[in-house]
């Protein structure tokens, strides 16, 4: 995001206090919990990575939580190869960086240089089911455990038809470009996760599979505090760790982060929020077993921003309307800042070619727009999301849609997911 909306950020949430003083209503609509679980990518390789909720516990007390969490997302990403090359003197990487990438892999043949190729490839609907327990003790911070398991379908599903294929592309045809990434040149409806990299390590999921991701916990310790008639501002640290259920990234990783919310008065009973949390997670951090080298970037930047209204009945029931965006770094070393095509350093880009055979599909022409598979490993990642939640009597239910609008960044194309929120026992 540019530095000016950083600016305008900045100025709004210094002189929130001064307008919100103005105003009177219920405190209560002051101190919504904001625990936000589906608004990070539902893509490979990001479930095996170590991914941050958003999270806020809003009215300070002791309370348990179950928390039921569900997103699926299009993860469609034409196969690609990474070529790298090995050894190159100064000259050559000059000369390398003058070729654009898709063209590298033959000039790399043509130099004979030596090379390793990775390959990934993934396609279908992505099914992500999570059950976390969630825990808030008075003054000593919040625990949150969560549990995840992963469904890969075609798409065929009425549960999964705003994800499909068909839908997507019925969509582009009708509001955007006529099948801009080129799902209409394949069948719809397949679904295959594959990741093969430079010694023949390979991963692999096909559609009907049911696997395991990661098992993550995540501690948030409050700050600062400052509590006035129409006016809260709080500010939290956050400490998060995932332990590896899956052959795919077989690391244990830990993560920190810090974050700030404001709520100020809109009336009686509405108010407006501003919050943000950033955070840098460990990538790499133990490795615990075998798996393919598909996430080699140590470490990666996190940072979410939401905007939001909230509506308090007269019977206490809540009503959230906002919007959430995402920013995620790449999970793979290879792009730098600045120089050489498209950014990328060395490596080159090969795409499916006619006479090529996908999954068993004779490839008709060559579709360089498969740049998403490598950006998608290689660049960073932006989706916003809308989010509308309704809370009544301790429970909470929110429903999510995300789309990454602009950008050609990570799968999935198009994500939804709703949550439910559950109070338990012992609560005081």
């Amino acid at each position: 995001m540019s530095g000016k909306f950083f600016l305008w950020l900045v100025l709004f949430w210094g002189i929130s206090p001064a307008i919100a003083r103005q105003g009177n209503g219920d405190p209560d609509v002051l101190q919504l919990p904001l625990s936000f679980s589906e608004v990070n990518p539902v893509n490979v390789p990001g479930i095996f990575s170590l991914d941050l909720p958003f999270f806020f516990p809003g009215n300070s007390g002791t309370h348990s939580y179950l928390n039921l969490g569900y997103s699926m997302g299009n993860i469609w990403h034409p196969q690609a190869g990474f070529v790298y090359p090995h050894n190159l003197t100064p000259y050559q990487k000059m000369q390398v960086s003058e070729v654009h990438y898709a063209l590298r892999p033959e000039f790399f043949e043509l130099m004979e240089l030596d090379t390793r190729e990775k390959i990934f490839q993934s396609d279908g609907v992505l099914q992500h089911f999570r059950v976390a327990w969630q825990r808030s003790w008075e003054n000593r911070g919040s625990l949150i455990i969560n549990a995840n398991l992963h469904m890969l379908n075609g798409g065929r599903s009425p549960l999964n038809f705003l994800a499909s294929d068909s839908f997507i592309e019925a969509f582009h045809s009708n509001f955007a470009i006529e099948d801009n990434y080129g799902r209409r040149l394949y069948p719809f409806n397949r679904a295959t996760v594959e990741f093969v990299d430079e010694l023949g390590n390979s991963y692999r999921k096909e559609k009907g599979d049911v696997f395991t991701g990661v098992l993550d916990a995540h501690y948030y310790r409050g700050l600062y505090r400052v509590a006035q008639p129409g006016f809260h501002l709080d500010a939290q640290l956050g400490l998060h760790l995932s332990v590896p259920l899956n052959h795919f990234h077989p690391y244990v990783m830990p993560g920190i982060s810090v974050g700030g919310r404001t709520d100020y008065l809109l009336g009686a009973n509405s108010s407006f929020t501003i919050a943000a949390d950033g955070g840098i997670t460990n990538q790499t951090g133990w490795k615990v077993g075998e798996g393919v080298r598909a996430i080699d970037r140590k470490f990666r930047r996190h940072l979410k921003l939401y905007l939001g209204v909230n509506f308090l009945s007269k019977n206490k029931n809540a009503t959230i309307v906002g919007v959430l965006n995402n920013f995620q770094g790449s999970f793979m070393e290879g792009v730098q800042s600045a120089g050489g095509e498209r950014g990328y350093q060395d490596l080159g880009v090969r795409f499916l070619q006619e006479g090529d055979v996908w999954e068993g599909e004779p490839v008709t022409q060559e579709f360089w727009l498969a740049r998403l598979t490598p950006e998608s490993m290689y660049y960073h990642s932006v989706k916003t999301y809308f989010i509308f939640g309704f809370h009544k009597q301790g429970r909470e239910f929110t429903v999510y849609a995300g789309e990454d609008l602009f950008f050609i960044n990570n799968a999935p194309d198009i994500q939804f997911g709703f949550q439910y929120r559950i109070p338990l026992g012992g609560n005081k």
